[in-house]
């Protein structure tokens, strides 16, 4: 069942670029990705999951290079947050193979993907309100932009630091 959500994940995963650039062309990086992250969610590999996501997340920024559309925050979010539970659940799933999960566990499980998932939504709603800030307080400078992705690359460190320094029971 587990391999089931983690392929519906992947499947989005791999549809998001298309949504930006419906192109063969981005076609020939995303059926790669789909063959490798499927291998990966079959084999309950996070590290060949993790390579397929991370071409179809190079697919996604090709199509935004080619593209230039204005800025989408609700399919940058859910390919984010896609991606993370793409993650999640394949590791999850490699954890508990062969295992019996009582629904209480499973239950526990979700709770904490769905906070993960939360705390990035509501990181991303923070850094616009900041970025749309620093671009009101100071027009005409690219430095907000950086200063910005500067934050939100170290809240990523240091949130997946967190995640991953958590001890499971």
């Amino acid at each position: 069942m587990t391999r089931l959500g983690a392929f519906a994940l992947l499947l989005v995963v791999i549809a998001l670029p298309l949504t930006v650039l419906p192109s063969p062309q981005l076609c020939w990086l995303l059926v790669p990705a789909f063959l490798v992250g499927g291998l990966g969610v079959v084999a309950l590999s996070a590290p060949v999951t993790t390579a397929g996501a991370a071409v179809a997340l190079i697919a996604y920024a090709v199509a935004l290079l080619i593209e230039r559309p204005p800025p989408d925050l609700v399919v940058a979010t859910l390919l984010g947050s896609a991606l993370v539970l793409l993650l999640t659940v394949v590791h999850f799933a490699r954890r508990v193979h062969g295992a019996a999960v009582s629904p209480a566990a499973l239950r526990s499980e979700i709770r904490e993907w769905s906070m993960a998932v939360a705390a990035g939504v509501l990181a991303v709603g923070v850094l616009t309100i900041a970025g749309t800030a620093l671009r009101l307080l100071l027009p005409d400078a690219a430095a907000a932009l950086v200063i910005v992705g500067a934050l939100g690359a170290l809240m990523a460190v240091v949130g997946v630091t967190a995640f991953v320094s958590i001890e499971n029971d």
